[in-house]
């Protein structure tokens, strides 16, 4: 489908105010992704996963493969907790990640799977990580399941309605042998999010999907001239018209201006910062000086009156 009909029949408001689409450009140009992304990658090292780790191992090779230059990757492991294995600023390569995921499928072998819990907590850490790309995505590597997590998908799905990270499930195993209500659960998730589920017993296959995935993404522009509040929560309805009838759909998500955009609104609020400063520090001295001026003036028509 062209830019031109997408133009056409895609309708976009924020806080119900239209905006005007004013380009629409393909997330993958030549062979690289034009939006620098921070991946959350989730591990599974909960008891059935050991019989999956050369699988793992795939898929944490070709993530590393296709994390550009400027993308940043944090890696952790989920059981019973969330523990991290590389963060956003570190180095580390595939090889040593996964040795370090081989010891915590050892380790953890015994313990529950709280892997709604864990996509909570990377949740968090997501939003609030500064120095690294505002895109950010969640990808949870599982053989599906959950065990022993005190927070239900139900919860979840309420709680991940703040903003948007999208979450990519990558469920190792057959289609027909996972469990149905992680399944069932972990699509809800995923569409709710922006993000995708994949099932297959192949890493190679579950990342192949995955990166398909992020490549066939579409960048579009925006132009909103009565919305310009920096890290404001909004509503975004995007509805579609098409010969079936409007197809509509919201979302909640963080307003943040473009980058060309946040000087500009950095400069405005440094300059409301000193204009506050200054009236802070000058209206008790001018109010002070009212007030002697006032008592001089009695002071001084009182004297003139004894005379």
């Amino acid at each position: 489908m062209n830019n031109a009909i997408l133009k056409q029949n895609l309708s976009i408001k924020i806080n119900d105010i239209p905006v005007q689409l004013t380009d629409i450009q393909p997330i993958k140009q030549g062979n690289r992704i034009t939006e620098n992304t921070a991946y959350l990658v989730l591990v599974d090292t909960s008891a059935s996963m050991p019989a999956y780790f050369s699988e793992v191992q795939r898929i944490l090779e070709g993530l590393f493969g296709f994390a550009g230059a400027k993308d940043k990757m944090a890696v952790f492991a989920v059981s019973n907790q969330l523990q991290l294995v590389k963060d956003f600023l570190s180095n580390d390569s595939s090889d040593k990640v996964t040795k370090t995921i081989e010891n915590a499928l050892t380790l953890d072998a015994k313990t529950g799977s709280c892997l709604y819990s864990g996509i909570r907590e990377a949740y968090d850490l997501g939003r609030a990580a500064s120095d690294i790309p505002s895109r950010r995505v969640i990808v949870l590597i599982t053989d599906g399941g959950v065990e022993g997590d005190c927070l239900s998908s139900a919860d979840l799905k309420d709680y991940l309605d703040v903003d948007r990270l999208p979450v990519y499930y990558l469920i190792l195993g057959q289609p027909d042998s996972t469990d149905e209500d992680f399944k069932k659960a972990a699509d809800q998730i995923a569409e709710k999010t922006g993000g995708q589920s994949f099932v297959n017993n192949k890493g190679n296959e579950l990342f192949a999907q995955f990166k398909a995935s992020q490549e066939n993404g579409m960048i579009l522009k925006l132009r909103c001239e009565d919305f310009k509040a920096l890290n404001l929560q909004a509503n975004l309805t995007v509805s579609w018209q098409g010969d079936q009838g409007e197809i509509r759909d919201k979302a909640r998500f963080t307003a943040t201006p473009a980058e060309e955009n946040r000087a500009g609104l950095n400069n405005q609020q440094t300059l409301r910062t000193s204009y506050y400063g200054v009236m802070v520090i000058l209206l008790p001295m001018i109010l002070s000086l009212a007030v002697i001026l006032v008592i001089g003036w009695v002071l001084i028509t009182k004297g003139e009156r004894s005379l």
